[in-house]
């Protein structure tokens, strides 16, 4: 009987998310190339495994599904320890790696990452993914990821985290706006009615009311943008205020539309770290990983971060940090 572990990776997909649409966004893929994977693993075995539901109703395992689904992820288990049997017998960064970013760091990271790594190891298969940052955290749970960049802290027992850079937070205003003639200016200072934001689901979303103190559900905010390219053009034309991370800043004012305001002494800021399931065989990778990401620092215009000392977290440099919830 012949099958494949893509097959089986889709079939344990939509079994998981009880939708097709969705198992396929889950394992970047089209729908019509994992139905057709399903339904060739269908023929092979010789019965339906799931119940298609009509319209937006999830689908179900057959009897057929249910019996195949232990078998399946014992398949799926064993070909995650033979990979890690692969991982023990080379070094560092010379295999396949599944790297997850966030949204609010990926466009302006990934454009130096990929040409240092593909300089300095060569034989490393670099597989990207942006994602929010729970998406990024179940994945590297569920190895769906082997490592991934956000911002901290965690959150997660089962993660290890080694902090690399500090992406300090500024002000960004239109051209004309003159709500701050001159700076620094104060976190408290920012009106909360004038305060542009990104949609739920982005943890820069958080870490701005953090900074502002904008906690309490009183407040009405309701100028979200998807992405930092749409909220800066938001900015731009005078809708508002945001806080853009000074890693952003090269980008996203390229053409210089908008005036940048810094932050008093302390200057809020926000740490982002490489990380990884803890005791998995991608930690040489992600401490590597690691590495280059730091070296990077002045390129990018931030802040490194000194690799944490073995017996705790190194003490860096007084700065009002801050500690959003995860988003």
């Amino acid at each position: 009987m012949n099958f494949t572990l893509r097959q089986i990776t889709y079939f344990l997909a939509v079994a998981r998310l009880g939708n097709f649409g969705r198992a396929a966004e889950a394992v970047h893929v089209s729908q019509p190339g994992l139905s057709s994977q399903i339904a060739q693993l269908e023929a092979r075995l010789g019965g339906a495994l799931f119940e298609r539901g009509a319209g937006a109703a999830p689908v179900r395992l057959t009897a057929l599904g249910e019996r195949l689904l232990p078998v399946a992820q014992e398949l799926m288990d064993t070909a995650k320890r033979l990979d890690a049997l692969a991982r023990a017998g080379r070094s560092p960064l010379s295999g396949r790696l599944r790297l997850a970013i966030i949204p609010t760091v990926a466009p302006y990271l990934i454009p130096h990452l990929v040409p240092t790594l593909r300089d300095r190891h060569p034989a490393l298969d670099l597989e990207l993914h942006e994602v929010v940052t729970d998406e990024l955290v179940s994945g590297v749970l569920s190895h769906r990821f082997d490592a991934g960049i956000m911002a901290l802290p965690v959150g997660e027992a089962g993660i290890e985290a080694e902090p690399v850079l500090r992406d300090a937070f500024l002000i960004a205003l239109s051209g004309n706006d003159t709500t701050f003639l001159s700076g620094p200016a104060r976190p408290e200072s920012i009106e909360a009615e004038r305060l542009l934001l990104l949609a739920d689901g982005h943890c820069l979303r958080d870490q701005a009311l953090e900074v502002c103190g904008m906690r309490s559900p009183r407040r009405k905010l309701n100028l979200e943008a998807a992405s930092m390219a749409t909220l800066m053009r938001m900015v731009a034309s005078g809708m508002g205020m945001t806080l853009i991370p000074r890693l952003a800043l090269a980008d996203e004012n390229r053409d210089g539309r908008l005036r940048i305001v810094p932050f008093a002494e302390r200057e809020p800021s926000r740490d982002l770290a490489v990380v990884w399931r803890r005791n998995a065989e991608a930690g040489a990778d992600a401490r590597a990983l690691a590495e280059v990401v730091r070296d990077l620092a002045p390129v990018l215009g931030v802040e490194p971060l000194s690799r944490p000392a073995p017996d705790g977290p190194t003490d860096a440099p007084a700065r009002r940090r801050i500690s959003a919830a995860r988003s």
